[in-house]
């Protein structure tokens, strides 16, 4: 039996020769940042990238948020589409075979499927819409160009070019059209908060933070009806407290928000104007930029932004104040609250101001931080309080 062993063994051995050997792409995954924008700014992606015979390969829908790109998965024929300003990409799962505006093209590796997830070669869909990439492997960070910041909601996406305004709108999944040119520029903005409001109508507001410590701002709103820009605010200003119109904070009643930090209108869902408020006039601070933190129809809470004092207007009785003047405060505390306003630029600690809770019943509950004892305490007031003077 050894002896036959031994005669059968060189015959397997040069069958084994023989037999085709299993090719497998030299595979890794790294956790990577993206290195994005004038400023350089860093931010960390969600999944590991793969690295792929020498390719970086990312999840579909984190290309599609990184060049901005809407994307679109294909259930029945299995096809995933990247759709942007002249541009529709087509590319399926394990195929190293993809369309660009229904042209074929030869992928350099093909796409896989991992962990439910398609990963395809960032670089390919870049150049596709002309940006630029740069892998850096000691550093493990893709330095990536992006023209396009891109929303979307219910069925209905919004391009803004970041570089010149070009404003464009794409109902599903068709091409998307130039409707106008907005006058707001930013530098970075990737997302476009959109609201679909109605069949023929959408609301926009944009906003970034930019710079080594991300101190200047910019903020904007858009009214979209029938495919036509109706109406645009936006404005800009520098400093450490984040621009509050951005938050999701109002109780509008089915109203929409635009402001330039100096005036605020709000508008109905068909663009119409159902209320109009000079700020400056009702501060008596003029040349002054607000933000409006909270909205109901009895009232507005305003942060006057030079100061980061917050400000209680009553709509129905047309009552203003300073919040830190009506609360409880302990004068010490009023005191430094006053003594700092003029240098909030210096004052990078947001807690140290007053902040609005909540509402109960005709209740305002606001926050503070005390300088002196690092507590925060809640304070309450009563709307009935307010008297008729002005800050």
């Amino acid at each position: 039996m050894i002896k036959k062993a031994l005669l059968w063994s060189p015959l397997f051995f040069m069958l084994w020769l023989l037999l085709p050997i299993p090719s497998h792409a030299a595979t890794s995954f790294v956790k990577a940042n993206v290195e994005y924008g004038q400023f350089k700014s860093l931010f960390t992606l969600e999944d590991p990238i793969m690295m792929k015979d020498g390719r970086v390969l990312l999840p579909l829908r984190e290309v599609g948020d990184i060049l901005g790109l809407k994307v679109h998965w294909n259930q029945p024929q299995q096809r995933a589409s990247l759709y942007g300003v002249n541009l529709e990409v087509t590319l399926q799962p394990g195929s190293d075979i993809a369309y660009v505006n229904k042209k074929k093209k030869k992928l350099n590796v093909s796409t896989e499927v991992i962990n439910g997830k398609l990963y395809i070669p960032i670089r390919f869909v870049a150049e596709a819409v002309k940006e630029e990439v740069k892998w850096d492997s000691h550093t493990n960070t893709l330095s990536v160009g992006s023209t396009y910041a891109v929303g979307t909601d219910k069925g209905i996406t919004f391009w803004l070019n970041r570089k010149n305004g070009e404003f464009y709108q794409a109902i599903g999944n068709k091409v998307p059209s130039l409707i106008g040119t907005l006058e707001i520029r930013v530098g970075e903005l990737r997302h476009l908060q959109v609201e679909r409001l109605s069949n023929n109508s959408s609301y926009i507001r944009l906003y970034e933070a930019v710079g080594m410590s991300a101190l200047g701002k910019r903020s904007g709103q858009v009214f979209v009806k029938n495919g036509n820009i109706i109406k645009e605010s936006h404005y800009g200003f520098m400093g450490y407290y984040p621009d509050t119109n951005a938050y999701n904070l109002y109780d509008l009643q089915g109203k929409v928000l635009f402001t330039d930090g100096k005036h605020a209108e709000f508008l109905d869902h068909e663009g119409g104007v159902v209320a109009s408020y000079d700020l400056g006039e009702l501060t008596g601070k003029k040349d002054e930029v607000y933000m409006i933190e909270y909205v109901t129809d009895s009232y507005m809470i305003l942060r006057e932004y030079g100061t980061q004092h917050l400000i209680l207007y009553h709509r129905m009785h047309e009552i203003t104040a300073y919040v830190h003047e009506i609360l409880p405060l302990p004068s010490a505390e009023k005191r430094f609250l006053e003594e700092v306003a003029l240098d909030r630029n210096n004052e990078p600690d947001r807690e140290l101001i007053i902040r609005f809770n909540k509402q109960e019943e005709n209740t305002l509950l606001f926050l503070y931080k005390s300088k002196k004892t690092g507590q925060v305490d809640m304070y309450p007031f009563n709307l009935s309080k307010l008297k008729n003077e002005s800050p």
